[in-house]
């Protein structure tokens, strides 16, 4: 679960890293409050709040000198779309800004603290230049980059301290406090990624000028005050719709719906849709329980996707039982009125069943043998 960025400085201030001072507005009223209150010189940096990095670059933060300057560029930017390389063309609208205290900068820093897969450890990733894309940089310049693999069995060291603050070159006594808040924000409020960036010096100290947190959402059943802080405006409608049937579903950017019942099935689903030439535009994950409405659920989300052209549906019945699967299909496809192909591929847990549902329901499925059988299907049918 994404967190704005004025949430994400809430954290970091519960656990002892420096942020500046700042304040929330969700439209213009609240905006001339808290410059009434917080800003009576009208100098602040508006910075607007959705799930995005590269805002700045989006005309997403602006400085402001005086009252009505403030004001003029707040309402510039409620109700504006910003579009960075992680929204995608489509962009994100803006509908809250964080009004902060401006901060003079000597120096930006890169840091943050992740789960490497490849080492199964938490690990700190820093760097002396912040403020710019970290992964363009670690491919121009990949000795800017430290990867410092934290050992589960210790945890944070002073040798782990030591190495962090001498390659961003900053005070080991100072930057202590900053990673041991970090690493135990972490694993308190079970964090998959906090970033801080730029982590700067300003008038010789550390402070977080910006942050950004991401929170485990299968461990929200043990931070249930955390729940409130996702802002359903900027998710995926469809993944929630997903999510409320507990399956989960990604968009992508393909021309091929993918419902199949197991993530290893669906990668493997979705290679072979790139192996012969295809795109996924989506994936559902159904899970392995099942039933009619679930069924029916999945193929509603995966085919309102404005993109796709046709749908896979691949299942191999284990726990799940295909033939309701079967049934879910025919009662979306008959309700929805969908007209365009879908291929099949059921094997397992009572799929002679299934099949029988699909071949009378004499509705025009296109049945597969295998994974290989229904993309090669699929793709003729798209090349028709």
């Amino acid at each position: 679960m994404n967190l704005h960025e004025y949430q994400a400085k809430q954290f970091l201030k519960k656990y002892g890293i420096p942020v500046p001072t700042g304040y929330l507005a969700n439209d213009l009223k609240e905006t001339e409050t808290v410059l009434n209150e917080h800003f009576p010189n009208g100098k602040a940096v508006l910075k607007a709040q959705i799930h995005s990095g590269g805002r700045g670059k989006a005309g997403g933060v602006l400085i402001s000198q005086n009252r009505e300057d403030a004001l003029e560029k707040a309402r510039s930017l409620f109700g504006k779309t910003l579009v960075t390389k992680q929204t995608g063309p489509k962009g994100k609208v803006v509908r809250k800004i964080y009004l902060e205290t401006p901060s003079s900068v000597e120096k930006e820093m890169y840091l943050s603290l992740l789960i490497d897969t490849n080492t199964a450890k938490h690990t700190f990733i820093a760097c002396k230049d912040g403020g710019t894309s970290i992964e363009e940089l670690a491919e121009s310049h990949p000795e800017a980059i430290l990867n410092c693999a934290i050992e589960p069995s210790t945890g944070l060291t002073e040798k782990d301290i030591e190495e962090i603050a001498t390659h961003l070159d900053v005070d080991e006594n100072e930057l202590r406090p900053i990673l041991e808040g970090l690493y135990e924000m972490f694993l308190k409020e079970d964090c998959t990624l906090i970033e801080i960036n730029p982590l700067a010096v300003s008038g010789g100290k550390l402070i977080a000028l910006d942050g950004k947190v991401t929170l485990d959402s299968d461990a929200l059943f043990r931070h249930k005050e955390n729940i409130e802080l996702q802002d359903l405006e900027e998710e995926d409608p469809l993944e929630l719709e997903a999510s409320e049937f507990g399956m989960n579903y990604v968009s992508l950017d393909g021309e091929i719906g993918c419902i199949c019942n197991g993530a290893g099935l669906g990668m493997s689903t979705m290679d072979t849709i790139f192996h012969y030439g295809g795109k996924p535009a989506n994936f559902m994950d159904t899970g392995g329980t099942i039933t009619v409405e679930k069924a029916y659920r999945a193929f509603k989300v995966v085919s309102e996707s404005e993109n796709v052209k046709g749908v896979i549906v691949n299942i191999f019945g284990g726990i799940a039982r295909t033939d309701l699967i079967a049934e879910g299909l025919v009662k979306a496809i008959r309700e929805l009125n969908y007209q365009r192909p879908v291929v099949v591929r059921m094997e397992g847990n009572r799929a002679d069943v299934a099949m029988e549902t699909l071949k009378e329901s004499h509705i025009p499925f296109i049945l597969a043998e295998n994974c290989s059988d229904a993309v090669q299907k699929m793709m003729k049918e798209l090349n028709k």
